[in-house]
Protein backbone atom coordinates (compact mmCIF):
# COMPACT_ATOMS: atom_id res chain seq x y z
CA UNK A 1 0.00 0.00 0.00
CA UNK A 2 0.78 3.13 -0.45
CA UNK A 3 1.15 6.26 1.40
CA UNK A 4 -1.52 8.19 -1.01
CA UNK A 5 -3.73 5.06 -0.54
CA UNK A 6 -3.04 5.46 3.19
CA UNK A 7 -3.86 9.07 3.33
CA UNK A 8 -7.03 8.96 1.27
CA UNK A 9 -8.57 5.82 3.70
CA UNK A 10 -7.01 6.59 6.76
CA UNK A 11 -5.42 10.10 6.84
CA UNK A 12 -6.55 13.18 9.15
CA UNK A 13 -6.04 16.13 8.28
CA UNK A 14 -3.31 18.29 10.32
CA UNK A 15 -3.83 15.02 12.60
CA UNK A 16 -2.28 11.93 11.18
CA UNK A 17 -0.51 11.62 7.39
CA UNK A 18 1.41 9.13 6.19
CA UNK A 19 4.94 9.72 3.99
CA UNK A 20 7.42 6.94 2.66
CA UNK A 21 10.28 6.95 4.14
CA UNK A 22 13.31 5.11 3.48
CA UNK A 23 12.06 1.33 2.80
CA UNK A 24 9.03 2.22 4.51
CA UNK A 25 6.09 4.20 5.10
CA UNK A 26 5.98 6.62 8.36
CA UNK A 27 2.79 8.06 9.88
CA UNK A 28 2.96 11.10 11.06
CA UNK A 29 1.00 12.42 13.86
CA UNK A 30 0.24 15.63 15.12
CA UNK A 31 -2.03 16.05 18.46
CA UNK A 32 -2.27 20.09 20.22
CA UNK A 33 0.61 18.75 22.77
CA UNK A 34 3.10 16.72 20.79
CA UNK A 35 4.24 14.88 17.43
CA UNK A 36 4.93 11.24 16.92
CA UNK A 37 6.36 9.13 14.36
CA UNK A 38 5.33 5.22 13.64
CA UNK A 39 6.95 3.41 11.42
CA UNK A 40 4.40 0.85 9.44
CA UNK A 41 7.48 -1.65 9.40
CA UNK A 42 7.57 -2.94 12.75
CA UNK A 43 4.82 -1.26 14.03
CA UNK A 44 8.19 0.43 15.05
CA UNK A 45 8.05 4.29 16.81
CA UNK A 46 10.70 6.75 15.92
CA UNK A 47 9.93 9.90 17.44
CA UNK A 48 7.83 11.36 20.57
CA UNK A 49 8.15 15.35 20.61
CA UNK A 50 6.70 17.17 22.71
CA UNK A 51 5.82 20.98 22.02
CA UNK A 52 9.24 22.87 22.88
CA UNK A 53 10.69 20.04 24.05
CA UNK A 54 13.88 17.97 22.23
CA UNK A 55 12.64 14.07 21.03
CA UNK A 56 12.37 11.90 24.32
CA UNK A 57 12.81 8.54 22.22
CA UNK A 58 16.23 8.45 20.92
CA UNK A 59 17.09 6.45 17.50
CA UNK A 60 20.81 5.97 16.64
CA UNK A 61 22.25 8.11 13.85
CA UNK A 62 23.83 4.55 12.21
CA UNK A 63 20.70 2.51 12.66
CA UNK A 64 19.86 0.40 9.34
CA UNK A 65 16.64 0.85 7.74
CA UNK A 66 16.38 -2.00 5.37
CA UNK A 67 13.95 -5.10 5.36
CA UNK A 68 15.03 -7.76 7.76
CA UNK A 69 16.99 -5.66 10.15
CA UNK A 70 15.53 -4.43 13.22
CA UNK A 71 15.82 -0.35 13.80
CA UNK A 72 18.11 0.49 16.63
CA UNK A 73 16.12 2.97 18.53
CA UNK A 74 12.66 4.26 19.21
CA UNK A 75 10.71 1.96 20.38
CA UNK A 76 10.81 -1.87 19.28
CA UNK A 77 8.25 -4.37 20.00
CA UNK A 78 10.25 -7.29 20.85
CA UNK A 79 7.31 -10.52 20.21
CA UNK A 80 6.27 -13.02 20.52
CA UNK A 81 9.71 -14.02 22.41
CA UNK A 82 11.97 -11.52 23.88
CA UNK A 83 15.94 -11.98 23.60
CA UNK A 84 16.77 -15.73 21.80
CA UNK A 85 14.39 -17.99 20.74
CA UNK A 86 14.23 -20.40 23.60
CA UNK A 87 14.84 -23.49 21.44
CA UNK A 88 15.91 -22.48 18.06
CA UNK A 89 18.46 -19.95 18.22
CA UNK A 90 18.50 -19.64 14.43
CA UNK A 91 15.51 -17.77 14.19
CA UNK A 92 15.15 -14.17 14.83
CA UNK A 93 16.42 -12.42 17.96
CA UNK A 94 13.73 -10.89 20.52
CA UNK A 95 10.67 -12.24 17.61
CA UNK A 96 9.42 -11.54 14.06
CA UNK A 97 7.13 -8.51 14.78
CA UNK A 98 10.02 -6.15 14.74
CA UNK A 99 11.19 -7.06 11.04
CA UNK A 100 7.44 -7.34 9.94
CA UNK A 101 5.17 -4.91 7.77
CA UNK A 102 2.37 -4.23 9.74
CA UNK A 103 -0.67 -2.92 8.27
CA UNK A 104 -3.15 0.57 9.10
CA UNK A 105 -6.42 -1.18 11.05
CA UNK A 106 -7.75 2.03 12.39
CA UNK A 107 -6.56 6.05 12.78
CA UNK A 108 -8.68 8.27 15.12
CA UNK A 109 -8.51 12.38 16.29
CA UNK A 110 -9.95 13.94 18.95
CA UNK A 111 -9.10 17.99 20.42
CA UNK A 112 -7.23 16.58 22.60
CA UNK A 113 -5.84 13.12 21.41
CA UNK A 114 -4.90 11.29 17.77
CA UNK A 115 -4.56 7.37 17.57
CA UNK A 116 -3.34 5.34 15.19
CA UNK A 117 -3.81 1.29 15.54
CA UNK A 118 -1.65 -1.20 13.80
CA UNK A 119 -2.30 -4.86 12.98
CA UNK A 120 -0.25 -7.88 12.37
CA UNK A 121 -2.01 -11.01 11.25
CA UNK A 122 -0.58 -14.95 11.50
CA UNK A 123 0.34 -15.92 7.92
CA UNK A 124 2.32 -18.55 6.35
CA UNK A 125 5.45 -16.92 6.89
CA UNK A 126 4.97 -16.47 10.67
CA UNK A 127 3.53 -19.65 10.61
CA UNK A 128 6.99 -21.04 9.47
CA UNK A 129 8.55 -19.26 12.69
CA UNK A 130 5.79 -19.76 15.04
CA UNK A 131 3.02 -22.10 14.51
CA UNK A 132 0.33 -20.35 16.34
CA UNK A 133 -2.42 -18.26 14.41
CA UNK A 134 -2.90 -15.32 16.28
CA UNK A 135 -3.88 -11.34 16.07
CA UNK A 136 -1.20 -8.54 17.40
CA UNK A 137 -2.42 -4.94 17.81
CA UNK A 138 -0.62 -1.84 18.15
CA UNK A 139 -2.22 0.87 19.62
CA UNK A 140 -0.35 4.41 19.53
CA UNK A 141 -2.25 7.29 21.66
CA UNK A 142 -0.89 11.16 21.61
CA UNK A 143 -1.73 13.28 23.84
CA UNK A 144 0.33 15.28 26.36
CA UNK A 145 1.91 11.33 26.62
CA UNK A 146 2.85 8.85 24.36
CA UNK A 147 0.73 5.57 25.45
CA UNK A 148 1.47 2.38 23.31
CA UNK A 149 -0.51 -0.89 23.68
CA UNK A 150 0.52 -4.26 22.55
CA UNK A 151 -2.65 -6.49 22.62
CA UNK A 152 -2.19 -10.48 21.25
CA UNK A 153 -5.28 -12.21 20.70
CA UNK A 154 -5.02 -15.88 20.33
CA UNK A 155 -7.13 -17.17 17.21
CA UNK A 156 -6.01 -20.50 17.45
CA UNK A 157 -7.51 -23.90 18.98
CA UNK A 158 -4.56 -23.89 21.46
CA UNK A 159 -3.47 -22.18 23.79
CA UNK A 160 0.59 -20.33 23.62
CA UNK A 161 2.83 -18.65 25.41
CA UNK A 162 4.38 -15.07 25.02
CA UNK A 163 7.21 -13.29 26.32
CA UNK A 164 7.50 -9.50 25.01
CA UNK A 165 8.79 -6.09 25.44
CA UNK A 166 8.01 -2.84 24.55
CA UNK A 167 12.09 -1.98 23.87
CA UNK A 168 11.85 1.60 24.46
CA UNK A 169 15.20 3.80 23.73
CA UNK A 170 15.15 7.17 25.54
CA UNK A 171 17.14 9.87 24.72
CA UNK A 172 19.45 11.39 27.08
CA UNK A 173 22.61 13.67 27.86
CA UNK A 174 24.72 11.05 28.87
CA UNK A 175 24.68 8.20 30.31
CA UNK A 176 27.47 9.05 33.37
CA UNK A 177 24.98 11.38 34.17
CA UNK A 178 21.73 9.68 34.23
CA UNK A 179 19.97 8.05 37.33
CA UNK A 180 16.63 6.28 37.32
CA UNK A 181 14.27 6.12 39.91
CA UNK A 182 11.43 3.50 41.23
CA UNK A 183 13.46 0.40 41.31
CA UNK A 184 14.29 0.63 45.36
CA UNK A 185 13.85 -2.36 47.15
CA UNK A 186 13.18 -4.79 44.23
CA UNK A 187 14.94 -7.99 43.05
CA UNK A 188 16.20 -8.27 39.27
CA UNK A 189 18.32 -10.69 37.12
CA UNK A 190 21.38 -9.57 36.07
CA UNK A 191 22.12 -10.77 32.26
CA UNK A 192 25.57 -9.49 32.75
CA UNK A 193 26.72 -11.06 35.87
CA UNK A 194 24.55 -13.87 35.46
CA UNK A 195 23.18 -13.68 38.81
CA UNK A 196 20.40 -12.38 40.79
CA UNK A 197 20.35 -9.52 43.05
CA UNK A 198 18.71 -7.16 44.95
CA UNK A 199 18.53 -3.27 44.20
CA UNK A 200 18.71 -1.64 47.72
CA UNK A 201 19.41 2.09 46.32
CA UNK A 202 16.65 4.87 45.57
CA UNK A 203 18.78 5.91 42.23
CA UNK A 204 20.40 3.57 39.84
CA UNK A 205 23.27 5.12 38.35
CA UNK A 206 25.30 4.19 35.13
CA UNK A 207 28.55 4.11 33.51
CA UNK A 208 29.12 0.52 32.54
CA UNK A 209 27.40 -2.07 30.82
CA UNK A 210 23.93 -2.71 32.11
CA UNK A 211 21.28 -5.36 31.58
CA UNK A 212 18.93 -6.40 34.10
CA UNK A 213 15.24 -7.18 34.48
CA UNK A 214 13.81 -5.49 37.55
CA UNK A 215 10.50 -7.79 38.81
CA UNK A 216 7.95 -4.85 39.20
CA UNK A 217 5.13 -3.53 37.64
CA UNK A 218 5.97 0.05 39.23
CA UNK A 219 6.86 3.60 37.13
CA UNK A 220 9.77 4.57 36.34
CA UNK A 221 11.91 8.10 36.56
CA UNK A 222 14.93 8.76 34.61
CA UNK A 223 16.56 11.54 35.82
CA UNK A 224 18.36 14.07 33.08
CA UNK A 225 19.77 16.95 33.52
CA UNK A 226 17.69 18.40 31.10
CA UNK A 227 14.20 16.87 32.38
CA UNK A 228 12.69 14.12 34.08
CA UNK A 229 10.84 11.44 31.93
CA UNK A 230 8.60 9.31 33.23
CA UNK A 231 8.14 5.20 32.17
CA UNK A 232 4.50 3.74 33.45
CA UNK A 233 3.35 0.58 32.35
CA UNK A 234 0.39 -1.86 32.54
CA UNK A 235 0.13 -5.46 31.88
CA UNK A 236 4.09 -5.88 32.84
CA UNK A 237 5.72 -7.22 35.82
CA UNK A 238 8.72 -6.71 34.15
CA UNK A 239 11.78 -3.83 33.86
CA UNK A 240 14.54 -4.20 31.70
CA UNK A 241 16.72 -1.89 31.83
CA UNK A 242 19.75 -1.50 29.05
CA UNK A 243 23.06 -0.11 28.20
CA UNK A 244 25.39 -1.86 26.42
CA UNK A 245 28.53 -0.04 27.67
CA UNK A 246 30.99 0.79 25.65
CA UNK A 247 33.09 -1.69 25.16
CA UNK A 248 29.74 -3.94 23.95
CA UNK A 249 28.60 -0.64 21.65
CA UNK A 250 31.64 -0.35 19.69
CA UNK A 251 31.27 -3.55 18.79
CA UNK A 252 27.42 -2.58 17.40
CA UNK A 253 28.19 -0.73 14.00
CA UNK A 254 23.75 0.77 14.40
CA UNK A 255 24.95 2.43 17.58
CA UNK A 256 29.06 2.48 18.23
CA UNK A 257 29.92 5.49 20.39
CA UNK A 258 26.26 6.68 20.64
CA UNK A 259 25.79 4.27 23.22
CA UNK A 260 26.13 7.21 25.84
CA UNK A 261 22.84 9.16 24.69
CA UNK A 262 20.42 6.10 25.08
CA UNK A 263 19.01 4.43 27.82
CA UNK A 264 16.47 1.45 27.39
CA UNK A 265 13.73 1.14 30.02
CA UNK A 266 11.26 -1.58 28.74
CA UNK A 267 7.95 -2.46 29.73
CA UNK A 268 8.08 -6.56 29.49
CA UNK A 269 6.65 -10.10 29.99
CA UNK A 270 9.79 -12.17 30.62
CA UNK A 271 11.15 -14.66 33.19
CA UNK A 272 8.52 -15.96 35.55
CA UNK A 273 6.11 -12.98 33.86
CA UNK A 274 5.95 -14.72 30.25
CA UNK A 275 1.60 -15.14 29.36
CA UNK A 276 -0.09 -18.15 28.20
CA UNK A 277 -2.98 -17.17 26.12
CA UNK A 278 -6.13 -19.23 25.71
CA UNK A 279 -8.10 -19.76 22.32
CA UNK A 280 -10.37 -16.53 22.13
CA UNK A 281 -8.32 -14.68 24.64
CA UNK A 282 -5.63 -11.84 24.50
CA UNK A 283 -3.28 -9.96 26.29
CA UNK A 284 -2.53 -6.00 26.18
CA UNK A 285 1.13 -5.00 27.20
CA UNK A 286 1.34 -1.13 27.79
CA UNK A 287 3.46 1.43 28.36
CA UNK A 288 3.10 6.03 28.85
CA UNK A 289 5.65 8.12 28.36
CA UNK A 290 5.61 11.36 29.62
Amino acid sequence: MNPEVLNTQFGIVGKIAFQPFEHTIVAELQSKHATAKVSLYGAHVLSFIPNEQEDVLFVSPKAIFKNGKAIRGGIPICWPWFGPHPVDSSLPPHGFARISNWAVTNTSASDEEVSIELGLTSNAETMRLWPYQFEARLLLKLDQELTVELTTRNTDNKPFEVSAALHSYFNISDIETVTLEGLSSVDYQDDVANANGHQTDKLLAFGQRTDRRYRTSDTAIIHDTKRDISVKKSGSGITVVWNPGAELAMQMGDLAEHYQHMLCVEAANSLDDTIVIQPGMSHTLATTIS
